[in-house]
């Protein structure tokens, strides 16, 4: 059985291309789905980590296809495609009302909290 994570967001204001100054136009950026899909992978990794472990985000390849607008309800799901002793590939989806706005492959590798921040 695939491991999987879903979460529900809302697009802001602050969520979009013209806020973030990535775009001109008041739709969800890029940034933000980036974020989001970056968010639920490393929460879906946790369930696999030692207490003294994390994960950092080291690949993504995203294709955003379909806008988003403030006030739509975003479902952004990630399914644990692989995982290694040392790192999680993920395939994640953002949709909104049942139309696809983005799909990536994410990658995040395994770190030991402590000595990564050292």
């Amino acid at each position: 059985m695939e491991e999987s994570l879903s979460v529900e967001k809302t697009v802001r204001s602050e969520d979009c291309a013209l806020t973030l100054k990535s775009g001109d136009l008041e739709v969800l950026s890029t940034p933000t789905v980036l974020a989001w899909m970056e968010e639920v992978s490393a929460n879906l990794a946790k369930k696999f980590l030692a207490s003294d472990e994390s994960t950092v985000g080291v690949h993504v390849e995203l294709d955003h296809v379909a806008p988003g607008f403030v006030g739509d309800k975003v479902r952004v799901k990630s399914i644990l495609k692989e995982r290694g002793t040392k790192k999680f590939i993920f395939f994640v989806t953002a949709e909104s009302s049942g139309k696809l706005l983005a799909k990536a492959n994410h990658v995040r590798v395994i770190v030991n909290r402590r000595q990564f921040v050292k």
